[in-house]
């Protein structure tokens, strides 16, 4: 697990000035739009609002475990994309090429019939390649869509991602939430790492899709 959070802290941190160049910042009047359009996964606190305004990406991770051999676990990630969500989602909804927006994706592949989105993660940090599989359609526009793993170590993970229109903006986000057999890994190690995990790649999604 140490070994995968240096390969996305590394991985993300390429280029984040060219986030910084183009976030928004939007006036407050926005708030009641973003509030409405994330109420049905996640109540974001005032603080977390403000930070989406000034076009930061919040992430909220929790694990917990409910008895000694399940654990369970919650992430909702969200950032407000500098195109609109047409222009956002041209780059974001090729899932086949994610192997060129990220240098640890050696392969991308995605299914039209079946769904399947999977790629392999390699990098000389780890000590194998993973492989890494889960369904989703291929999102091109607005709206609410499910995703599931089907394999690996977040197996039966179910989660939605959120693509709304603010103003001329588009709110991207995601809400996921897994129980299963417990991971071994310490509930507040784990936090951690998904709260992280989360952040840093939506940030990278997002600069990667900006032009």
């Amino acid at each position: 697990m140490r070994y995968l959070f240096l390969i996305f802290v590394f991985s993300f941190f390429i280029n984040e000035s060219t986030l910084a160049q183009h976030k928004v910042n939007l006036p407050k009047a926005f708030s009641r739009s973003v509030n409405e359009k994330t109420a049905p996964f996640f109540s974001l606190s005032e603080g977390q609002t403000e930070d989406l305004l000034e076009g930061e990406v919040i992430s909220q991770g929790k694990v917990d475990s409910p008895t000694e051999e399940i654990q369970q676990m919650m992430l909702f990630v969200s950032g407000i994309h500098p195109r609109n969500c047409t222009r956002a989602m041209r780059k974001l909804s090729l899932y086949e090429n994610y192997h060129n927006y990220m240098d640890f994706i050696k392969k991308s592949s995605y299914d039209e019939k079946t769904q399947k989105f999977s790629f392999v993660v390699d990098h000389t940090l780890l000590p194998f390649p993973m492989v890494v599989g889960f369904k989703i359609p291929r999102i091109t526009g607005q709206g609410h869509y499910p995703f599931t793993f089907e394999d690996g170590f977040l197996k039966d993970l179910k989660g939605t991602v959120i693509v709304q229109e603010v103003g001329k903006f588009c709110l991207l986000g995601l809400k996921a939430d897994w129980k299963g057999p417990d991971s071994k890994i310490p509930d507040l190690v784990f936090s951690t790492f998904v709260q992280t995990v989360g952040k840093l790649g939506l940030e990278h999604l997002i600069r990667v899709s900006i032009y």
